[in-house]
């Protein structure tokens, strides 16, 4: 399955008005699929520098959506969308943690707000990656030629 519907299925879960432990999921199931995406753009970039990272797992999750993952049509598309769900996961996970009474759900929204703050560092290298690969200005020496 692309990356694009994989992430569209996050955004889904996140405009339905989840709860609490929904959000969580939510969180590391897209740290997950930044894993999962950075592994298969490495593929594709270089096969001998395959990386076979473990993905990320919350205590208690089902399996991972990015296991379903297939290929990534729009790299460029794909980090963007990233890049905005994982802000949007990270404002939510804030306000839980901001009102969460109970310590032990307090500490699962922190260790989900790191799993999201690695993903969108991760997500940024990628970028930077991609627009140097991809981007304007690909295979142009710095003298423009």
């Amino acid at each position: 399955m692309d990356a694009a519907r994989l992430v569209a299925e996050c955004e889904r879960v996140m405009r339905e008005a989840p709860r609490p432990e929904d959000v969580i999921e939510e969180a590391w199931q897209a740290g997950e699929l930044v894993e999962a995406v950075a592994r298969l753009l490495d593929s594709a970039e270089e096969p001998r520098r395959r990386r076979a990272a473990p993905l990320l797992t919350a205590p208690g999750a089902g399996p991972p959506r990015a296991a379903r993952l297939t290929s990534v049509r729009d790299p460029a598309g794909t980090l963007r969308a990233l890049r905005v769900l994982l802000g949007e996961l990270h404002q939510a996970l804030v306000a839980l943690a901001r009102a969460e009474q109970h310590e032990g759900a307090y500490w699962s929204c922190v260790e989900a707000l790191d799993a999201v703050d690695e993903a969108r560092e991760q997500v940024r290298a990628l970028a930077r990656g991609e627009r140097v690969a991809g981007g304007p200005g690909a295979g142009e020496s710095s003298c423009g030629v």
